[in-house]
């Protein structure tokens, strides 16, 4: 048994396709301007220049018959072991961010020239979900499924910030997909060999990926997956120490460090955060078992979400193509079930399960595919619509606007606050913030915009208390951003206080400034202040 026939790769095909990534791309790239500087970017922007540095030396070096100066292990961990604790996963996506930046910058602005790494893999996971579900379902559900992946707000927000969430977001996906095509073809099998083994070296978490593959496919392709299994094996650790200098040296010892870094994470104190969930504090282990299940739910737009759920309910209707569906089902429910596995961590909101949302999306396409069968089985009966030229390719267009429409405006309106997103079911944004859930976690809140009030606003030689995000501000001053007459201090006597509203480190103090004081400045989304300013009183 082999996976569904394909759709032969025409050129129209091919130029959807790249349309699709083309657009994509452009459409961060132009727009990444607009978020603040999040709590991981300043260390990796700094180790992505080290991992740039290293490798332009080492070209170098190498060149002059003295490799062995780059490959000195002291060199080698400055380079790719700078700063472990802020630093803490592999450097491929880093590394991709720093290379275009070194190309683009200073061309563009330093910020946006690192983010267009992020913006790189957001597009290359809405065209690998385009692939895919075209190759499943048609063209129009291809383009459906990808413009879904395009309108998910937590996927948009992170294609825009350089840190290890979008990349492996999309290596996850691709791993996916590779591991189907290689199910009838060993070149893709090859292929699945190099994604996995980079994916590797993006985050931790991929060390799972196979799991729900290869269960999978023992139910489904028990004797074709063997082509699979031996690329995962073999070529995908290659890959991974070859994309990453520091194993080199002490390699077995060194991807033990990996992997147990990874797998200790929720039981260190300096790593495992809290959560703020419906007004309360919470560790990761003291979470409810619903908890996965429930950021995802709510922070995904309905109609996405009552897609895949009914892609889920129709699974008996898609016939041959069954195990596709169930490989999106499963890798969706396995993302979201990691979450209760020991040693898990679930702070940051949907920020840990984000790569569940590329296979809500898959699900959604199929979902998709569904309505259209049967609005199509109508149109061929009803007598008024015979006479409509092109019906067949009408009716999907008609349907995505408006199944897409509402998603979209969304994504448009809370802009640049996208991670602050919740949908309908617990009130949007304005209900989630009354219900007691994290509003914002990760500083991109503190916008360009608003570094902009702040210097045309306060007075000269002003004082500010930006509580725990003051380091934030301390690196918008280093980089020019802030200006430098602005003092930023942590004591007690100062002209301004800014508060980051992330509510899992609110201090009781903080919480009652918001809920009594008049702030001197807000900022945030449908009248939700995500950062508060205020003016202390003389």
């Amino acid at each position: 048994m082999t996976p569904l026939a394909r759709v032969p790769l025409f050129s129209a095909r091919r130029s959807i396709a790249a349309g699709i990534f083309l657009v994509t791309f452009m459409v961060i790239a132009v727009t990444t301007g607009g978020y603040g500087v999040t709590w991981d970017e300043p260390p990796y922007f700094h180790a992505s220049d080290l991992h740039v540095q290293w490798i332009l030396d080492f070209g170098k070096n190498l060149a002059r018959g003295n490799a062995g100066q780059s490959l000195q292990d002291d060199a080698v961990k400055t380079a790719w072991r700078w700063d472990p604790y802020h630093v803490p996963h592999p450097p491929f996506s880093r590394i991709i961010s720093g290379l275009i930046k070194t190309l683009v910058y200073p061309g563009i602005d330093k910020f946006a020239a690192y983010r267009l790494g992020p913006a790189l893999f957001f597009a290359l996971l809405v065209t690998s979900v385009y692939f895919w579900t075209s190759d499943l379902f048609g063209v129009p559900t291809g383009v459906f499924a990808a413009l879904t992946v395009a309108v998910t707000p937590n996927l948009f927000a992170f294609a825009h910030i350089a840190v290890t969430d979008m990349p492996l977001a999309s290596m996850w996906f691709l791993t996916a997909y590779c591991f189907w095509r290689g199910l009838e073809s060993w070149k893709w099998s090859a292929v699945l060999g190099l994604v996995w083994g980079l994916a590797l070296a993006t985050k931790f978490p991929a060390v799972l990926i196979p799991v729900p593959l290869i269960l999978w496919a023992h139910l489904f392709y028990r004797t074709a997956y063997g082509n699979n299994v031996f690329a995962l094996l073999f070529v995908s650790p290659l890959v991974m120490i070859a994309s990453q200098p520091y194993l080199w040296h002490q390699p077995g010892l060194r991807i033990l460090e990996f992997l147990y870094e990874g797998l200790s994470r929720g039981y260190r104190p300096e790593t495992s955060f809290t959560v703020f969930f419906l007004g309360q504090l919470y560790h990761t282990n003291q979470l409810p078992w619903y908890y996965p299940f429930f950021i995802v739910g709510v922070t995904t737009p309905e109609i996405i979400l009552a897609l895949a759920l009914l892609a889920v309910a129709g699974m008996g209707f898609f016939r041959e193509r069954f195990p596709a569906v169930m490989l999106f089902f499963v890798n969706a429910v396995f993302t979201l079930l990691l979450g209760l596995m020991p040693g898990a961590v679930l702070h940051d909101g949907a920020r840990q399960l984000l790569s569940a949302f590329p296979f809500l999306a898959a699900l959604a396409g199929g979902g998709f595919f569904l309505i259209i069968r049967l609005l199509l089985g109508l149109a061929e009966r009803l007598k008024a619509l015979s006479t409509v030229k092109d019906v067949q390719s009408k009716i999907p267009a008609v349907v995505i606007v408006l199944f897409l429409f509402h998603a979209t405006l969304d994504v448009y309106l809370c802009h640049p606050y996208q991670l602050s997103y919740y949908n309908r079911l617990v009130g949007g944004i304005r209900g989630a913030y009354a219900r007691g859930l994290e509003m914002t976690y990760f500083g991109e809140a503190i916008t360009p915009s608003l570094l902009r009030s702040l210097n045309e606003n306060l007075p000269a030689q002003a004082t500010l208390n930006a509580s725990f995000a003051s380091f934030l501000f301390e690196y918008y001053q280093r980089e020019g951003r802030l200006r430098p007459d602005i003092t930023i201090t942590g004591k007690q006597s100062f002209d301004y206080y800014l508060l980051l509203n992330r509510q899992s480190v609110l201090s009781a103090p903080e919480r009652a400034l918001l809920r009594s004081a008049e702030p001197a400045m807000t900022i945030g989304p449908a009248g939700v202040p995500l950062v508060a300013v205020f003016r202390r009183a003389r």
